[in-house]
């Protein structure tokens, strides 16, 4: 998996995720070392075959996955979801709607993802040679994104996430 397949969430998602959860995302399962995800466990590998919560409480959670992972992190997302150890899930992914792992996601969970589909973003260059004056090197992807949320505040995301969006909501 080479760095172009790694690269970090931007600001417009970073910051509307604290306001969507009241504070820091409990689960980044994706992280690396120069994400700007606010979360209370961020995993830089391992994220994977590690449950998303080992306490007992079920937890919030952001995926900003390898892209060319889809499947494999889509199904340990729907694994979390379905036993319990998340209770809210955010995912930013490609809009990848001719591919198995997106009709997994949204067929496959318990319930239906409200998906939005977005501007494209400035996505945040995770290589520490991207540094330049001001702040990291930042690159429109070359895609078009969507955030996927499962949980039952549907609408709250939606108003949350509003901004970066593209056209209208699906799901409920």
């Amino acid at each position: 998996m080479g760095m172009s397949d790694c690269w970090c969430s931007p600001p417009e998602v970073a910051t509307p995720l604290v306001d969507l959860f009241g504070g820091p995302v409990g689960m980044d399962p994706c992280s690396n070392e120069r994400s700007i995800i606010q979360a209370f466990v961020a995993l830089t590998h391992g994220g994977l075959v590690l449950p998303w919560c080992t306490d007992g409480v079920p937890r919030t959670a952001y995926e900003n996955f390898p892209y060319s992972q889809g499947q494999v992190w889509t199904d340990k997302a729907l694994h979390e979801l379905a036993t319990g150890n998340v209770a809210e899930l955010v995912r930013l992914s490609m809009m990848a709607t001719s591919s198995q792992w997106w009709a997994d996601a949204c067929l496959k969970a318990e319930r239906n993802p409200r998906i939005l589909g977005l501007k494209r973003l400035k996505f945040i260059s995770p290589a520490p040679e991207s540094r330049r004056a001001g702040g990291a090197r930042r690159m429109t992807c070359r895609f078009e994104p969507a955030l996927m949320y499962f949980g039952p505040r549907p609408e709250v995301f939606t108003k949350t996430f509003a901004h970066l969006t593209r056209w209208s909501t699906w799901g409920r």
